[in-house]
């Protein structure tokens, strides 16, 4: 066993390391990334001014580019998402059409004979 007189006291700082990417990795260990802060905060999306008589502020050259670019971005996430309800809802629908045709195909394949077919009958 280790004494804590024989380990010397190593004290981690948070130092931005940069990674393969490029970008500043806030630890090596646990591979988390620095947060932007201008990426999303209050400055960046209120209006940079009001009006006192309670107009409505027009949006900022980027604001309206974000804007723009997020409404693209969901029109995207309904329409990828469309298009997994189909292909789950396809697939589901195949499956089933499957497993129908081999429960027909052994039922025809597969009757009584001899006693069985009396036993049945009767």
């Amino acid at each position: 066993m280790f004494s804590s007189k024989t380990v010397p006291i190593v004290r981690g700082f948070h130092k931005g390391v940069q990674s393969a990417r490029g970008v500043a990795v806030l630890n090596e260990v646990t591979k988390k990334c620095v947060r932007n802060p201008n990426k999303s905060s209050p400055l960046t999306h209120l209006p940079d001014y009001t009006f006192m008589d309670g107009r409505v502020t027009p949006y900022g050259a980027n604001q309206k580019k974000r804007i723009l670019q997020q409404r693209e971005i969901a029109k995207q996430i309904v329409t990828l998402s469309r298009e997994m309800d189909y292909a789950v809802e396809r697939h589901n629908r195949i499956e089933t059409e499957a497993k129908e045709t081999r429960q027909k195909l052994l039922a025809e394949k597969l009757k009584p004979k001899g006693h069985l077919l009396l036993k049945k009958s009767t």
